[in-house]
């Protein structure tokens, strides 16, 4: 169940399910997940002139990277999204779109201390569908930074048919094992007896499900990119990956930019991916 209240700046009117607007709005919303045993805080973007009853809009699921939570994307400093998507949608670079992002904490959006990736999967994700199914179009794209991307990443070969598309900002996927630098290894997802594990990171990298997919299996097409001055060594991690997807056949894009692992580098390169994948439309 989902608990609402508008943030558009012009109400703090409790709502319980999504409302007309004339302009793009962010509703805060409460999730009571079963699977975690807890609520869990969302944040939805509704786009200018969201019609409830006759508007038809694509659903983009946004994933926060690590030390950040449902806000990141939507904080004004930070991912700023309810306005870079109002942009893009006034210029007809994109079609009026619906944004979600949720809490995950520093899960890394896999099944360890809290069963995250089930409660993503297999919970909000179809709760979303569902809540907005008079209202949506059909299309489910997401769009993860850094351990973000690292989640979108598994989520999209754990359900390969799940998403249209998949845009990974400077993705955390590292193989074999993640720097000394990253973040990963400062957290108990990854650790064994407070220690961070080889062995665990690896039977979470994306090399194994994609081991696991059949030669034919249908994936979504993938925008990778990074910035050229990425502190955190994702550069290889990128190109890395993209040679495994021209290897399986799978579409996709990769640009590498200028910026470093920021938002600035992050907005930039999510607003080309939009583009990119409406023009193609």
């Amino acid at each position: 169940m989902f608990f609402a209240s508008c943030k558009d700046g012009n109400s703090n009117t409790h709502n319980t399910s999504p409302v007309e607007t004339t302009a793009g709005a962010v509703l805060e919303q409460t999730f009571q997940s079963n699977i975690l045993g807890r609520s869990v805080a969302t944040n939805h973007y509704l786009p200018p002139s969201f019609d409830a009853q006759e508007g038809k809009y694509p659903l983009l699921i946004l994933l926060h990277g690590h030390g950040g939570d449902h806000m990141d994307w939507f904080q004004e400093e930070e991912g700023n999204a309810a306005a870079l998507l109002d942009s893009l949608i006034a210029i007809n670079n994109i079609p009026p779109s619906i944004a979600v992002s949720a809490n995950a904490g520093n899960s890394w959006y896999v099944n360890s201390q809290e069963n995250m990736e089930d409660f993503f999967l297999q919970e909000w994700l179809p709760a979303i569908k569902q809540q907005y199914g008079k209202v949506w179009d059909g299309t489910l794209l997401l769009a993860g930074d850094s351990a973000g991307g690292y989640g979108g990443l598994r989520f999209s070969l754990l359900q390969p048919d799940l998403f249209e598309a998949v845009i990974l900002l400077s993705p955390a996927a590292y193989y074999p094992v993640p720097p000394a630098l990253s973040s990963s290894r400062k957290i108990p997802v990854f650790a064994k007896e407070g220690v961070f594990n080889d062995s665990i990171w690896q039977a979470y990298a994306y090399p194994n499900l994609l081991g696991q997919l059949s030669e034919n299996a249908a994936l979504p097409k993938y925008y990778l990119s990074v910035g050229d001055d990425d502190a955190y060594n994702i550069v290889p991690v990128v190109a890395v990956l993209q040679q495994e997807f021209l290897n399986r056949g799978v579409e996709n894009e990769l640009r590498i930019t200028d910026g470093g692992h920021d938002w600035e580098c992050w907005k930039h390169n999510v607003s080309q991916a939009l583009i990119d994948i409406y023009s193609e439309k």
